[in-house]
């Protein structure tokens, strides 16, 4: 039996900017699918490149901010790259270390993707 009205809390994580559009389409196709989702996606390691502002993926993280989802960066991944602050795209959080978040969120029961 299905909870119509149960509200889904999902985070993401995406670690690999060769796999980034990809998983760009899947967090819309998620939000078509689901659009009462609490969805957060985490950017780090090499994917941290996508949440920069003036890429090509700005548009598609905009877009996903503008859905309701909480885009995230992490703060180690960054330092690794020399990226500053203001170098992300508008609206991007910032947290200590990507793992660490995810591993929060799962503690609290979020369901957990890597994409």
């Amino acid at each position: 039996m299905r909870k119509e009205n149960m509200v889904h809390r999902v985070i993401i994580q995406v670690s690999d900017l060769d796999k980034v559009d990809g998983a760009l389409v899947s967090c819309r196709n998620l939000l078509d699918d689901m659009p009462d989702a609490e969805v957060e996606v985490v950017f780090h390691q090499s994917a941290i490149e996508a949440v920069r502002r003036g890429t090509p993926r700005e548009g598609s993280v905009m877009d996903l901010m503008s859905r309701g989802a909480r885009i995230v960066a992490c703060k180690n991944s960054m330092r690794t790259r020399n990226m500053g602050e203001e170098e992300l795209i508008a609206g991007v959080s910032i947290v200590k270390a990507g793992v660490g978040e995810i591993v929060r969120r799962q503690a609290e029961g979020w369901i957990y993707l890597r994409l």
